[in-house]
């Protein structure tokens, strides 16, 4: 709780141009009425998560289909702005989404794992599955291949995760593309399908 209040704390002082201590403080509490009303929202959207940190918002309307395992991290943030977040757990499958997420739009589809990792950004319309099957819950796993997404990385609008991919640490995926291998640690991929542009400096 203390992380959240100093992170939204920055986040006003650094969109005032003028900044008085009423001010700041006023834009805060407004801050904080929206959070916890993301935070009722999430209570309601993820109440069947098999386990969930203390603090998880859901802005929007995202839609849950929740068959096998979900699990979800500390301040993870599900938004669905431009377009509902859509998450679909197969009975065998097995979802955990890592601390500090933040989820704008995307599809999230799985039969048997996907792991996204700490402080990982998915943008609108980002696809990621682990099986080339659409009949999610109702075949069995046999053909699906855990997906692993390593912390700090980013995907783009419209990037797309194929099922047996692992994307490193700090990596980054451009817009529309579509992850048939594996990427390397702080590297940004693009293209379809999706190929290394250059090497990122890590932080």
């Amino acid at each position: 709780m203390r992380d959240l209040l100093k992170r939204e704390w920055r986040k006003v002082q650094a969109g005032s141009d003028a900044p008085s201590v009423p001010a700041i403080i006023w834009r805060l509490a407004k801050r904080l009425l929206g959070l916890a009303s993301s935070f009722m929202r999430g209570k309601r959207y993820f109440r069947n998560a098999s386990w969930k940190g203390s603090l998880v918002f859901a802005k929007g309307r995202p839609t849950v289909q929740q068959l096998g395992r979900l699990e979800l991290g500390h301040l993870v943030r599900i938004w669905s702005n431009i377009n509902p977040t859509q998450i679909i757990v197969g009975k065998q499958g097995v979802l955990s989404i890592g601390d500090g997420a933040y989820i704008n739009g995307a599809l999230i589809a799985v039969e048997k794992e996907v792991s996204i990792g700490k402080n990982c950004y998915l943008a609108p319309m980002v696809q990621i599955m682990d099986t080339d099957d659409f009949g999610l819950g109702m075949v069995d796993a046999q053909g699906a291949k855990s997906v692993i997404i390593e912390e700090d990385a980013w995907l783009a609008t419209r990037a797309m995760v194929t099922k047996g991919v692992r994307i490193g640490k700090g990596a980054v995926v451009a817009v529309g593309a579509v992850v048939q291998e594996d990427v390397a640690p702080y590297t940004l991929v693009a293209g379809v399908p999706a190929r290394p542009i250059r090497k990122l400096r890590a932080i």
